[in-house]
């Protein structure tokens, strides 16, 4: 059925509407056109019947009178009082401009006849009417002169009576030949009811046998696949991931939604089978996850114990140390949340320089500033501060002979948290700074490693830069302010948001 087989599911539906909407739109068109031509036709008869019968009287009796007057007043038309109203209830008028409005409205009656012989007919009718205008301008040149009033007075009977009667049985005439034609219009609208009629009933017995049949052929390619996917799908849900449809006929999206089910049971088969082998991998994994974390744990005991003999031998700074140390092992192992306060952060971070005083003595000071104590509690990724101070420290200060300082700024801007730490260092040189930031901009990728470790300060700003955004979003993150020389600022923007 021309193709039918491979239509979509969407033009198989389109069809069922095209087979019941376009013979009713054509019948109703057709209805339309015959309700406007005989409304039209009537319109017209109605408005020329109309318009003519205007002159039928008036016309006569109103130029009779007005030549009358001028005969027996011996006057010409000019110099009448015509447009006004006489005694007898009789309008006077100008015999010419009244001839030519008539002859106007026999063009307009002309254009808009329904039958042909009207419009010949006022075409007499307008000869009439030029014949009638000779004769009253004779008549009106007769005014005036001796012993002229018995020849006005037969030119007024024999010629003007005559023609103004003429006119009017031609007015009648057109007028009883358009209210003729009434019959002509019925008996066409009867015949065009009847046409209407009988194509209503054909149309309506094509589009019910069409939309029948293509409603029940497009039910047996969309209902009958669509019940054998619901058996198996309830076999799927049952764990039967061996269950495939036939194969359909048709190529339409039932057919894709078929062919998509057998890929996806066949995917989910081989998903289940892959889970099966993965668990005992699972399990194993999960041990040696439990027994790495032993060693964390065994360590911090390890530095307890020292803690707390050197306290007894009197060494109050391996004591100190030892402490410290611990309390950053137990910071990193106990953070399951990824999460800490900005407390916590700050506590890691004196940890962190506790130790490493030791180590350079009085080469660096350490200054913090709180804007407000509020903010004590936002949260932030767990070991966020540490590393960047850890790189103040190394890659700032320590290149410095005279040592140096390091600043922690945390100010609240808006719904943000803005963390600095400034050191007054050796500063990064341009293109190592232009590395820097575009490592920072980067989402994803390795970070280019060289012989010398001025790259680490880029893998340690990268980390925290990906660890921020992955909890907060990419409008979050580290950035990098730097003059050679001078000194190196990084800034951590954070959403001020609390608990972990």
């Amino acid at each position: 059925m021309f193709g039918y087989k491979k239509l979509s599911l969407n033009r198989k539906i389109m069809m069922i509407a095209v087979a019941a909407i376009v013979p009713m739109i054509c019948l109703v068109c057709y209805l339309l056109w015959t309700i406007s031509y005989t409304t039209g036709v009537y319109a017209d008869i109605t408005n020329n019947v109309a318009e003519a019968n205007e002159y039928v009287r008036d016309f006569k009796e109103r130029i009779d009178y007005t030549t009358y007057l001028a005969v027996i007043n011996n006057k010409k038309i000019d110099e009448l009082d015509v447009g006004t109203v006489t005694v007898n209830g009789i309008l006077t008028v100008d015999p010419y401009a009244y001839i030519d409005e008539l002859k106007s409205v026999c063009n307009d009656l002309a254009h808009s006849a329904t039958v042909e012989l009207n419009r010949s007919q006022m075409v007499r009718l307008k000869n009439t009417l030029n014949t009638l205008s000779n004769c009253i301008h004779e008549l009106e040149n007769n005014i005036g002169r001796e012993n002229s009033y018995d020849q006005n007075m037969a030119t007024l009977d024999n010629d003007v009576y005559a023609l103004t009667s003429l006119v009017q049985s031609c007015i009648r005439d057109y007028i009883y030949a358009e209210t003729l034609n009434f019959d002509q219009i019925k008996a066409q609208l009867d015949e065009n009811n009847r046409t209407i009629f009988c194509f209503t009933i054909l149309a309506s017995l094509f589009v019910v046998i069409l939309t029948v049949g293509l409603s029940v052929r497009a039910s047996r390619n969309i209902t009958g696949p669509i019940r054998n996917l619901c058996t198996l799908t309830s076999r799927v849900a049952e764990g039967d991931f061996t269950a495939q449809t036939k194969d359909v006929e048709s190529e339409d999206e039932i057919a894709l939604l078929m062919d998509n089910f057998n890929d996806m049971t066949k995917e989910i088969g081989q998903l289940v089978e892959d889970m099966k082998r993965n668990h005992e991998t699972l399990r194993l994994s999960e041990t040696k996850l439990l027994q790495a974390q032993i060693n964390p744990h065994f360590l911090y005991n390890t530095l307890e114990i020292i803690r707390s003999r050197a306290m007894r031998r009197g060494s109050a700074d391996v004591a100190e140390m030892a402490e410290a140390l611990g309390m950053l092992f137990r910071y990193c192992i106990n953070s399951p949340g990824e999460l800490a306060t900005l407390a916590q952060e700050l506590d890691n971070v004196h940890h962190y320089l506790l130790i490493q005083r030791y180590r350079y003595g009085d080469r660096f000071t350490y200054e913090e500033y709180i804007e407000n104590e509020d903010v004590m509690d936002s949260s932030l990724p767990v070991m966020t501060l540490q590393p960047l101070v850890e790189n103040a420290l190394s890659h700032g200060i320590n290149r410095r002979v005279d040592g140096g300082k390091i600043t922690m700024r945390v100010e609240s801007i808006g719904s943000r948290l803005q963390i600095s730490v400034e050191d007054n260092g050796v500063g990064i040189a341009e293109d190592e700074l232009h590395r820097v930031r575009k490592n920072l901009r980067e989402r994803s990728g390795p970070i280019e490693r060289r012989a010398d470790n001025s790259r680490s300060t880029g893998i340690a700003l990268r980390n925290v830069n990906r660890r921020i955004q992955f909890y907060f979003g990419m409008q979050y993150g580290v950035d990098v302010a730097s003059t050679q020389d001078i000194g190196t600022t990084v800034i951590v923007t954070l959403p001020q948001m609390r608990g972990n």
